[in-house]
């Protein structure tokens, strides 16, 4: 069995314009349909908490981008470099942005897709809850569409 992932073993960074080709790089080798480097520009042009994880080495592990707006935060994509899953690698770093929200945020949103149970059972543990269903949500191969599960934590600031 694997360690779980230590944060303190990598550098964790907001992300930039300059980082999105290694964004979308990182998405390819993790997806089956990546954000594009445009759509991780757009993302943090407009605003949204780009975060990018590298190995002590500078191998880019993991991103994650997030969206603030009034009393929410929606998690918009989250990838992990196939080479470093299974190692607790996203509980991780979820588990780290999330204690790093601001106390205005009381809800986090999220929407995975039916068939990722992996990720579903990790939104589980982290405390998320299974609110519905956004049907056709995602595109999946040969032009079909995959339901969207919606997923919501209620945060508790001390």
């Amino acid at each position: 069995m694997t360690p779980e992932f230590d944060l303190t073993d990598a550098r964790l960074a907001a992300a930039t314009v300059a980082d999105c080709p290694t964004l979308a790089a990182l998405a390819r080798s993790a997806h089956s349909h990546p954000w594009s480097e445009r759509q991780y520009r757009d993302s943090i042009e407009a605003g949204h908490d780009g975060w990018l994880l590298r190995s002590r080495e500078g191998e880019a592990i993991a991103c994650c981008v997030i969206s603030r707006l009034f009393d929410a935060a929606e998690i918009l994509d989250i990838a992990v470099a196939p080479r470093w899953r299974r190692r607790g690698v996203a509980g991780a770093l979820l588990t780290q942005l999330l204690a790093q929200l601001p106390p205005e945020i009381e809800r986090v949103l999220l929407e995975v897709r039916t068939s990722s149970r992996a990720a579903r059972s990790l939104y589980r543990k982290l405390g998320f809850r299974e609110d519905g269903l956004r049907k056709n949500y995602y595109p999946a191969d040969g032009g079909a569409r995959e339901d969207a599960v919606l997923m919501s934590l209620c945060l508790e600031h001390p």
